[in-house]
C-alpha cells in the first residue's frame, strides 16, 4: 500500500469519523435543547402569559414591557419574544441582553390584554338568561332566534363611579359600570403619575381597579377620569350597544355579555400580542459532559491534520455570516454575504441576504417618507415666504389675485396635513369606523352628483351604472371618502371630452365598485406604484390641481380596514380602472326586522 493511498484512507477515516461524530453531537445537542425548550415552555407558559397579560391590563399600554420580559427570561431560562399580530416586535429577551435574537418556535401563545368581567356579574347574567328562557318556555311564547325582550335605554353612570355598584341592577348595567371604571381608572393613574410620585399602573386587575389610598390621595385625577368617561358618549353608546341587548339571547346572556365587555374595554393603544418561545442564546460548553468534551477534543485534534481544508471551507461561510450580522446590527444595511451551492449554509446565506434586503427597503421607505413630506411642504412654504417677503419689502403690490394664490397655497398645506393625519390614524389602527348597513349603489349616485359640477367645468361626463341595490355593512362616511378620492383622481387625469364611469354590481359574495376613466392611463411600472405615498404619475398635473399624493394610499387603507381590497389596471392612452371589492350583505332587511325595536 503506497503512502499516498494510506494518507488518503486515513483522511477518509478521520473525515468520516469527524463527520459522524459531529452529526451525532449536533443532533444530540439540538434534540436536548428542543426538549428543554418544550419542557420549559410547558412548565412556564401559563406563568409568562398571565404576567404579560396582567401588565397590559394594569398599564393600558406596552411601554415598559421590556423589564417584565427580561425578568421572565431570567427566571425561566427561555428566549421570549413579544410581537403584535401584525408582526411588529415589541420586545425580545435576547435583544435586551445585547445579543442577536435567536430562533423561536413557530406556534405562539396569544394574549388578550383586557380585564375579565366580574364573576358575580357573569353568574347573575347566567341566572337571568336561564330565568328568561324558562319563563318564555312556560308561556309557550318562544320564537326561534328571537326573544321578545325590551332593551332599555343606555343608563347613566352612577354619581360615584368607583363605589360598589348596586347588585340589584341588571347584569348589563353592572357590566357597563365595570367597563367605565376600567377606562376611568387608566386615565386617573396616568394623571397621578404626572402630578405626583405614583405609578402609572392600576392597583389591581379587578374592579374598581383603584385602592382607597389612590382614590383619596388624588381626588382631582380620579374626578378627571370619571369626567372623561362621562363625556365620551360615543364610547358609552357603543359599549351599551354591545351589552345592552344581550338579554335577548336568553341562555346565552352570560356569553354575550362577556364578549361585549371585552370589546368595550379594549383600548386602541393596547393591541393583542403573540408570545414566541425559544432557547436563550447564552448556552455554552457547560451543557456537555466531561467525557463528551474529552472525546470531542481528541477527535478534533486527530481531524485537524486531515480535515483542515474542510473545516476552513465550512467555517468560512459562518465567519462571513457572523461578520455580516455584526455589520448589519451596527447599521450597515447594504452588507451582503456570497452564496455558493445549494446546501444549508447557502440557504442560510440567502435568507440572511433576503432579511438584509428587507431591512434596507424598510429603511429606504422611511427615509423616502420623511423626504417626501419635507418636499411636499417645502414648495408651498417657499411660495408663501417669497410672496410675503415681497409684500413686506414693497416689491409686490397686493392684489386680489395674489391673495387668492396665497390662500390656495395655504389650503394645499392644510390638505397635505389632513391627509397625513388620516393616514397616520389609519395605519395606527385609531381611525374610527361606524359600520352600518347601506346601499352602495345609492352612495355612489350621491358621490357622482357631488362631483358632476367639477367634472362639467372640466368638460368631462360622469356616468353611473348602478341598476340595483347592492348592500354592504361598512362606514358610509369613509366609503364616501373612498369614492370621492377615486372620482377626484379620475377627473384630475382625464382631459376635456373624456368621461368617468362608475359601476356597482354584485359578484358572488362581494360588492364590486369600479371607477373607470378615459384619461392618460399608466404603464405597468406606474400601476405598481399607484398606491404609494406621494407618488404621482404626472407631478405637474397633480400639483396644478392641488392633490396631496396621499389620496389613493388612504383609499387602500380604508378599504382594507372595511374587510375589502382595491386594485388598479391601466393602459397608456386608454384610461385607468380602479376596482373596490367589499363583503356584500344578504337578507339585511330580514336581519333588521327580527331585531326588537329600541325604546
Amino acid at each position: 500500500m503506497s503512502f499516498r493511498l494510506r494518507i488518503f484512507l486515513l483522511v477518509l477515516v478521520v473525515a468520516g469519523s469527524a463527520i459522524g461524530a459531529t452529526a451525532w453531537l449536533t443532533l444530540s445537542l439540538a434534540s436536548r435543547e428542543v426538549a428543554r425548550v418544550a419542557e420549559a415552555r410547558d412548565r412556564h407558559e401559563a406563568e409568562i402569559v398571565d404576567a404579560i397579560r396582567l401588565f397590559g391590563v394594569l398599564n393600558g399600554q406596552w411601554l415598559g414591557i421590556d423589564a417584565v420580559v427580561s425578568e421572565l427570561s431570567d427566571q425561566t431560562g427561555l428566549h421570549i419574544r413579544v410581537e403584535t399580530r401584525d408582526g411588529e416586535v415589541l420586545t425580545d429577551s435576547d435583544n435586551l441582553e445585547r445579543r442577536a435574537a435567536g430562533p423561536v418556535q413557530l406556534l405562539p401563545s396569544n394574549v388578550e390584554p383586557v380585564p375579565s368581567l366580574d364573576t358575580a356579574i357573569q353568574i347573575a347574567a347566567q341566572k337571568a338568561g336561564a330565568a328568561i328562557e324558562s319563563k318564555l318556555a312556560a308561556a309557550g311564547r318562544r320564537t326561534p332566534g328571537v326573544l321578545p325582550v325590551t332593551v332599555p335605554r343606555r343608563p347613566d353612570l352612577p354619581a360615584d363611579l368607583f363605589q360598589a355598584e348596586s347588585t340589584t341592577a341588571s347584569p348589563s348595567v353592572r357590566a357597563l359600570v365595570q367597563a367605565a371604571q376600567y377606562r376611568a381608572a387608566l386615565i386617573a393613574v396616568r394623571c397621578m403619575a404626572e402630578v405626583g410620585d405614583w405609578s402609572s399602573a392600576l392597583t389591581t386587575d379587578r374592579p374598581p381597579y383603584l385602592d382607597d389610598e389612590r382614590l383619596n390621595a388624588e381626588p382631582k385625577c380620579v374626578e378627571d377620569g370619571i369626567t372623561a368617561v362621562r363625556r365620551d358618549t360615543t364610547w358609552r353608546d357603543e359599549a351599551w350597544a354591545r351589552m345592552g341587548d344581550c338579554e335577548i339571547t336568553g341562555a346565552g346572556y352570560d356569553k354575550c355579555l362577556f364578549i361585549g365587555f371585552q370589546q368595550a374595554v379594549a383600548s386602541p393603544s393596547v393591541v393583542p400580542v403573540e408570545i414566541y418561545f425559544g432557547a436563550r442564546q447564552d448556552q455554552d460548553l457547560d451543557v456537555l459532559q466531561q467525557p463528551a468534551l474529552l472525546g470531542v477534543a481528541a477527535l478534533l485534534l486527530l481531524a485537524a491534520l486531515g480535515t483542515a481544508g474542510i473545516a476552513r471551507r465550512v467555517s468560512r461561510p459562518v465567519r462571513l455570516l457572523t461578520g455580516a450580522s455584526l455589520q448589519l446590527a451596527a447599521g450597515r444595511l447594504d452588507v451582503r454575504v456570497p452564496t455558493r451551492g445549494e446546501d444549508e449554509l447557502a440557504r442560510l446565506s440567502g435568507a440572511f441576504n433576503a432579511m438584509a434586503e428587507a431591512l434596507q427597503r424598510s429603511e429606504e421607505r422611511q427615509r423616502r417618507l420623511v423626504a417626501d413630506v419635507a418636499h411636499e411642504l417645502r414648495t408651498p412654504l417657499s411660495n408663501l415666504r417669497g410672496y410675503l417677503e415681497g409684500l413686506a419689502d414693497g416689491v409686490i403690490e397686493p392684489s386680489p389675485e395674489l391673495f387668492a394664490s396665497l390662500h390656495e397655497e395655504t389650503l394645499l398645506q392644510r390638505r397635505i396635513l389632513d391627509d397625513l393625519q388620516v393616514l397616520a390614524l389609519a395605519e395606527a389602527g385609531e381611525l374610527g369606523y361606524d359600520p352600518v348597513p347601506f346601499d352602495l349603489s345609492e352612495l355612489t349616485e350621491m358621490a357622482a352628483t357631488a362631483h358632476r359640477v367639477i367634472a362639467g367645468h372640466a368638460g368631462i361626463d360622469v356616468i353611473v351604472d348602478a341598476p340595483e341595490p347592492v348592500e354592504v355593512c361598512a362606514d358610509p362616511d369613509r366609503l364616501r371618502q373612498v369614492v370621492s378620492n377615486l372620482m377626484s383622481n379620475a377627473i384630475r387625469y382625464t382631459d376635456a371630452g373624456g368621461r368617468v364611469e362608475l359601476r356597482v354590481s354584485r359578484d358572488g359574495p362581494d360588492a364590486v365598485l369600479t371607477v373607470h376613466d378615459t384619461g392618460v392611463g399608466m404603464n405597468a411600472d406606474e400601476v405598481a406604484r399607484v398606491f404609494d405615498r406621494f407618488w404621482r404619475a404626472d407631478p405637474a398635473r397633480q400639483r396644478a390641481t392641488g392633490g396631496s399624493g396621499l389620496g389613493l394610499t388612504i383609499v387602500r387603507r380604508i378599504v382594507a380596514d372595511q374587510g375589502g381590497d382595491v386594485t388598479a389596471t391601466s393602459e397608456p392612452g386608454l384610461g385607468t380602472t380602479f376596482t373596490v371589492r367589499l363583503p356584500a350583505v344578504t337578507d339585511i332587511a330580514r336581519i333588521l326586522d327580527n331585531r326588537p325595536p329600541r325604546p
